[in-house]
């Protein structure tokens, strides 16, 4: 997350797609403004005065007019036209927005070029789409628009409502002073600052089923917190390399990382249970998760918390999941990161074998199957082994089973294509097992 007095949130890159964001190749353009690190998709800025760089903290500190002159200012074969920044004096970015706005703050879109100063209508629309309470409200608000440069000033008449979820929203019309568009229709989103007084709920922004319920008074003062459902972040995917390197691990499905903040935003955790909500897919509602590799229940999907000190997820005791909403939902203390997981089925009794009989020279492959089809094992474990035995019980082949469906090439360990009659087998995961009975017929 990123915090700063001055500038927020880029939301579009400062270079198209397929160019450099090299430091030497900025340098080399004369450019005054240059991105200086660029790996997690925002983008951290310095400019240039000669041979000399000041640091992005001292671009932040400048006046206003000081850093938008400078953007204005980049070559325009080196700026992507769109919207370079979201400003905010108070605000933290997570998951592609602006959280904790004040009650009267005003919004600064700034572009990459200078605005045409005649152009009368900006094309912005303001829309309030939830309250405090996390509930659909969609009513547009009444701003005034003012132009400054690169940057479009947001006014609010009237104060922005507590825990209120804004969508701004702004037209192609917009451009700078040749008349070129600055940048295409988009919407950018932004959050108040929560009444402590009151019952509040957060929803992230990329999801809105992904939330967390704060309760009245969980806090002394009025407050704010940033969600994120990004899990390419380096600490999540440390902790999924670590979890995935067990046997029989649970299979990640999403994450919600939950930052609460003061009005002054610094980092406070609550004084009274809050209740964090993590979505699932059952499109079907067959009590599985979608889309997951092995057979996942719905029944089995937990919360887990991110341990930061050792790097790996602790299973949370008490999770409520709700199949009609599609939701799990967790009671917790401290806010951190957290993700669902599901534990992997062990329940066998689905497990088969076909066809049986493999008789490839039948001439009905759908039947009996052919040696393009060879034979499968379906509904299998995450974590477990196939093993195929002669009547007498000695073994064939030994396969690690790979969820949901595998084949058997018909070969032994040896390599060899097996003879025609009857093979028995055998899936077992951890204390699980399940046998069959095959025949071939070549």
């Amino acid at each position: 997350m990123i915090k700063s007095p001055l500038l927020l949130l880029l939301l579009l890159p400062l270079f198209p797609a397929g160019a450099s964001c090299a430091w030497e190749k900025i340098r080399s353009s004369d450019a005054p403004l240059a991105v200086v690190s660029a790996s997690t998709g925002a983008y951290d800025l310095s400019y240039t005065v000669g041979d000399n760089c000041a640091s992005g903290g001292l671009l932040v500190s400048a006046p206003s007019s000081v850093w938008s002159g400078y953007l204005s200012l980049v070559p325009a074969e080196v700026v992507s036209p769109g919207l370079a920044a979201l400003a905010s004096t108070s605000s933290v970015l997570a998951d592609g927005g602006l959280w904790g706005m004040t009650p009267g703050e005003t919004l600064d879109l700034v572009f990459g070029g200078e605005i045409a100063g005649e152009i009368s209508d900006h094309g912005i629309t303001v829309t309030q789409v939830y309250d405090n309470a996390g509930n659909a409200v969609n009513s547009t608000w009444t701003v005034t628009v003012g132009y400054s440069g690169s940057k479009l000033v947001v006014s609010p008449q009237d104060s922005w409502p507590k825990g209120g979820v804004f969508a701004v929203s702004f037209s192609s019309s917009i451009a700078d002073v040749s008349g070129s568009p600055l940048a295409p229709a988009s919407t950018v989103y932004f959050s108040v600052i929560m009444d402590h007084q009151a019952d509040n709920t957060a929803a992230a922004f990329s999801d809105r089923a992904a939330r967390v319920r704060i309760p009245a008074n969980a806090y002394p003062q009025d407050f704010f917190v940033a969600l994120s459902t990004d899990a390419a972040r380096a600490e999540i995917r440390e902790a999924n390399s670590r979890l995935a390197a067990l046997p029989g691990s649970p299979e990640f499905l999403r994450t919600l990382s939950v930052t609460p903040y003061d009005a002054a935003g610094n980092t406070i955790q609550p004084n009274s249970a809050c209740v964090v909500t993590l979505p699932y897919a059952d499109a079907d509602g067959d009590g599985l998760v979608d889309g997951s590799l092995a057979r996942l229940k719905t029944s089995a999907l937990a919360v887990w918390r991110l341990d930061e000190a050792k790097g790996l997820w602790v299973r949370q005791a008490g999770a409520l999941v709700d199949s009609a909403a599609r939701t799990v939902s967790q009671t917790v203390s401290h806010f951190s990161d957290y993700a669902l997981l599901a534990v992997p089925d062990a329940d066998l009794s689905p497990v088969y074998a076909y066809p049986v009989p493999f008789r490839p020279g039948a001439g009905d492959a759908a039947r009996y199957g052919s040696w393009a089809d060879l034979i499968t094992f379906t509904n299998l474990p995450a974590y477990g082994k196939i093993r195929i035995y002669t009547v007498t019980g000695a073994l064939v082949r030994e396969l690690q089973a790979a969820p949901p469906s595998m084949k058997w090439d018909l070969k032994n360990s040896s390599g060899q294509t097996v003879a025609s009659g009857v093979y028995l087998w055998e899936v077992t995961s951890g204390s699980s097992r399940k046998t069959g009975k095959l025949v071939v017929i070549k």
